[in-house]
């Protein structure tokens, strides 16, 4: 075989020019053997091996800054980014965590601002809270179970603590109102004023007469284990179904006269006015119940521990029927 003299391709016999190159090759006396592949190939392939070697350099330089760079950030890159539009931050006590709710699930918490230390509670048990992109705070509201449920939020003072408080009607509610600040411990206990009092005995209220509706103890609202145990045996047996109560029209109030408190107690006299309609004629009713309830702060939250009966007469003069010791 011979080979051309110039690039060293392979020729056929006969051939007058290289097909490679186009270098004549007539006349041109014999050509030891040459190496495998051409010269030019391996050229090529030097070339190429060349050009890989450099940019494998510059691959590792570009990796070994980016590296360096990510090792000297100061925040942690091992938590997921949250999706774009929908990170916020989730606050309970001093920890945050990267969290990001759909905007479905988030109830939005008025008239308050994250503070470092502040906790929230829903009727009594801690829950975390969200800095959403705005700044707004928010909870999650799968926590909504029921209605009527009470938002405590515990903020450190300089050499105290403070409590504010919102009560959230229907889980649907898109927003909850938290009013002024208050004096309170650590675990957000004081001594209820007159328009906690006023909300809680006509939450209460309201859950009872949806437990006599319902014939479920499980629907009374801020009401003690004891309580709902003296009230089982007349809600399952039915001993006030004979009216359907309209909720929205019932409501309770509390006379001053008498009001008393003690140490993790409050004891009242109260009136609960009632309407409904009589399951059998269908006949408008209405009437007030009288009774003497005492409240203690139990498990984060003022609760209904012990109802007895009273009279018109007794809510009017301050007669307790309960001792306030």
């Amino acid at each position: 075989m011979k080979y051309c003299p110039k690039c060293g391709a392979a020729t056929r016999p006969n051939q007058k020019f290289c097909g490679s190159c186009g270098a004549p090759l007539s006349a041109t006396p014999p050509q030891a053997q040459a190496s495998w592949p051409p010269v030019q190939a391996r050229r090529r392939k030097i070339r190429n091996i060349v050009v890989a070697v450099v940019l494998a350099v510059v691959l590792l330089a570009v990796l070994g800054v980016t590296g360096w760079f990510l090792f000297l950030r100061p925040d942690d890159t091992t938590q997921p980014a949250a999706a774009s539009g929908e990170s916020s931050t989730s606050v309970s006590g001093e920890t945050t965590q990267e969290a990001g709710l759909p905007e479905e699930r988030r109830l939005y918490l008025e008239n308050l601002t994250a503070t470092p230390g502040m906790t929230l509670t829903v009727d009594g048990v801690a829950a975390e809270y969200y800095e959403a992109e705005d700044g707004r705070l928010y909870i999650d509201r799968d926590l909504l179970t029921q209605t009527d449920m009470l938002l405590r939020a515990i903020v450190p003072d300089a050499s105290d603590y403070q409590t504010t408080l919102a009560l959230v009607s229907k889980p649907s509610n898109p927003t909850a109102s938290f009013g002024t600040m208050t004096a309170c411990e650590a675990d957000g206990y004081n001594q209820p004023d007159e328009s906690y009092l006023d909300a809680m005995v006509s939450v209460y209220y309201r859950s009872q007469l949806n437990a006599f509706n319902t014939r479920q103890v499980e629907d009374l609202r801020f009401s003690t284990d004891l309580n709902d145990q003296s009230w089982t045996e007349a809600i399952t047996m039915g001993a006030y179904d004979a009216v359907a109560y309209d909720l929205e029209q019932s409501d309770m109030a509390y006379s001053t006269q008498g009001l008393g408190y003690g140490d993790g107690k409050v004891t009242l006299n109260v009136a609960g006015h009632w309407v409904g309609t009589n399951r059998e004629s269908g006949a408008a009713e209405s009437g007030t119940d009288y009774m003497t309830i005492q409240a203690v702060w139990r498990d984060g939250i003022w609760q209904v521990d012990r109802c007895v009966p009273c009279t018109e007469q007794d809510y009017k003069s301050g007669t307790l029927q309960l001792s306030t010791h």
